[in-house]
This record gives structure tokens, sequence and C-alpha cells, in this order.
């Protein structure tokens, strides 16, 4: 009885064991691709960050210069006016003191701070132009690093599409017929039918329902 028992046992994990063979299948190959994916898509991030580090770089860089020009700017523009009035009555009683040259002096001081007021604001310009060339060449570097990384991704997809179609489920046909052939099941008249039948092929892919076949529509149509 105990042997008959242990037998039992051992038929259930057998049982067990089949059956946990097509999910470990399945989990393996979901889970490839899955890191096959995530893999592919950090190669490119990866690619595209190191190129555009020292312009992002540049940018962070520039960013901060044209804050602290605007600030620069907003101060000046606070005080012009005024400056402008003192530094224009402090020149009129120069030269009514009989002091030419010194009014003078005085009125050059003023147009060298309004001339800073015109070179930061130059600078800004500067400073945007500078920012759509960086723009613009962060566009390019995109573009070439996509078509560079395609050129590894090509290859990884036409070896996934030869391991789907080729050697899978070609290769199931072929076993398909094989095993119909080697156990004598091909054979057709009043009293049976040849194993295979169409459905068996139809059944190995996903229904005109599923979303693989809606996305192999969308890529083989």
């Amino acid at each position: 009885m105990t042997d008959n028992l242990a037998s039992g046992t051992n038929a259930e994990t057998v049982a067990s064991c089949k059956e946990d063979i097509p999910q470990m299948l399945a989990d393996a190959i979901t889970g490839m691709f899955d890191s096959t994916l995530g893999q592919l898509i950090a190669l490119r991030e990866s690619v595209y960050a190191s190129a555009i580090e020292a312009l992002n770089n540049e940018l962070e860089a520039l960013a901060k210069e044209h804050g602290q020009l605007e600030e620069d700017i907003r101060a000046i523009e606070v005080v012009l006016p005024s400056k402008e009035r003192l530094t224009r009555h402090e020149a009129d009683e120069l030269l009514l003191s009989g002091k030419p040259d010194a009014a003078r002096d005085k009125l050059a001081e003023l147009e060298v701070f309004k001339s800073r007021f015109v070179v930061m604001r130059g600078q800004l310009g500067v400073i945007h132009d500078r920012f759509q060339s960086i723009n613009q060449e962060k566009r390019d570097i995109a573009k070439q690093v996509f078509e560079d990384w395609l050129k590894v991704v090509r290859p990884v997809v036409r070896a996934s599409e030869h391991g789907l179609l080729i050697t899978l489920l070609n290769g199931l046909e072929e076993s398909f017929y094989q095993f119909q052939a080697s156990t004598g099941t091909g054979t057709s008249d009043n009293r049976q039918r040849p194993l295979l039948n169409q459905g068996h092929f139809s059944s190995l892919t996903a229904d005109g329902r599923s979303a693989e076949w809606a996305a192999g529509h969308h890529w083989y149509a």
C-alpha cells in the first residue's frame, strides 16, 4: 500500500511539473522581451543624455547669466530716469560754476552708465540666440542618435521575428506533420480523419479579436 501511495505521489509530481513547463517557457519568453525592450530604450536614453550633457550644462549656465542680466537691467531701469536728471543737474551746476570740463566728464559718466544698459540688452539677445542654437543642436543630435540606435534595434527585432515565425511557428508546423507521419495518423477513411486540420494551425496564434492580431495587422499590413 505504501508503494502505491508513493507511486501515486510521484505521478502527481510529474503531472504537476508537466503542467508548469509551458507556463515557465511562456514566462521566460515574456521576460526576455520585456528585458530586451527595457535595455534597448535605456541604451537610447543613455546615449542621448551623454551626447547632450555638455549642451545642457551650457544651457544651465546661460539661464543663470540670463536671469542675472534681467535683474541688473531692471535695477538700471529703476534708477536711470532719476540718475539722468540728477547728472544733468550736476553738469549744469558745474557749467554755471565755470567748470565745463568737469561738466563734460559728468555727462560722459552718464553715457557710460546708459551704455551698460545697452550692452546688457545686447547680451540678452546673444544669449537668446544661443538658446535657439543649442536647442537646434539638440534636435540634430536626437535625430542622429535615433538613426544610429535604430541600426541596433533592427537586428534585434529581426531576430525576434525569426524566432517566432521561422523557428517556433514553422518549426511547430513541421513537427506536426512529422508526428502525424510517424504515428500513422495522417490517413482518412470512413472510420477516421487525419490527425491534423486547419484548426490546429490557426489555434497557435491569437484570433482576430485580440491585441496581438491587431498589432500584427498593424506591422504586417
